[in-house]
């Protein structure tokens, strides 16, 4: 008997008949890596992305929770009249730990207020950098009592200078209230 030639099994397509031929895919070419654009999840340039705005917000976040805790702790939203007494004595010691002779003018009444409000800048500029250079400016540490009656209030703190800051002493402050606010001045006069 001769030699019969070897059929190939018919192959069954998915889901077809038996003898229909199953459809082949075209070939494919991959590109290399280096020719195809990689997602940054695959790079992990995205996840450090991500890690980073991350890390900035929380950054924002606490220097946004420093701001009001610094505002709460200066009185910023304590309107009471004891606070406003204590924001005009810290306004008034920062003029002059600035030599700022405007706000100097501005938050004094009184004989004081006429001492900064007749000297020329010029001579102003000369009386602070003497000060500077001695270190003789006050500098509040504390204020340890405000007593209001009316539209007087004196307020009892302690100071010191930038020459000892190890010596410190007690300072009354005498402020009266204005249509501006609380001006630190003179103690009032006593009767002879």
């Amino acid at each position: 008997m001769p030699a019969q030639p070897l059929k190939s099994p018919r192959a069954v397509a998915p889901g077809g008949q038996p003898g229909q031929p199953r459809p082949i895919a075209p070939p494919q070419r991959v590109p290399a890596a280096s020719e195809r654009e990689v997602p940054p999840e695959e790079t992990g340039t995205g996840r450090g992305k991500r890690w980073w705005l991350l890390v900035a917000g929380a950054a924002v976040l606490v220097l946004v929770l420093l701001a009001a805790v610094v505002g709460l702790v200066r009185g910023g939203t304590d309107n009471s009249p004891e606070a406003q007494v204590k924001r005009a004595i810290n306004t008034y010691t920062e003029a002059l730990s600035d030599g700022d002779l405007d706000q100097l003018r501005a938050i004094t009444c009184g004989s004081q207020h006429d001492f900064y409000q007749n000297i020329s800048a010029e001579q102003f500029a000369g009386v602070y950098r003497t000060s500077k250079e001695q270190k003789g400016i006050p500098v509040i540490k504390q204020i340890d009592a405000v007593r209001i009656t009316d539209d007087s209030a004196m307020a009892q703190a302690t100071v010191y200078t930038a020459a000892d800051p190890s010596k410190q002493s007690q300072r009354t402050f005498d402020l009266q209230r204005s249509e501006d606010g609380w001006k630190v001045c003179d103690p009032p006069a006593t009767p002879s």
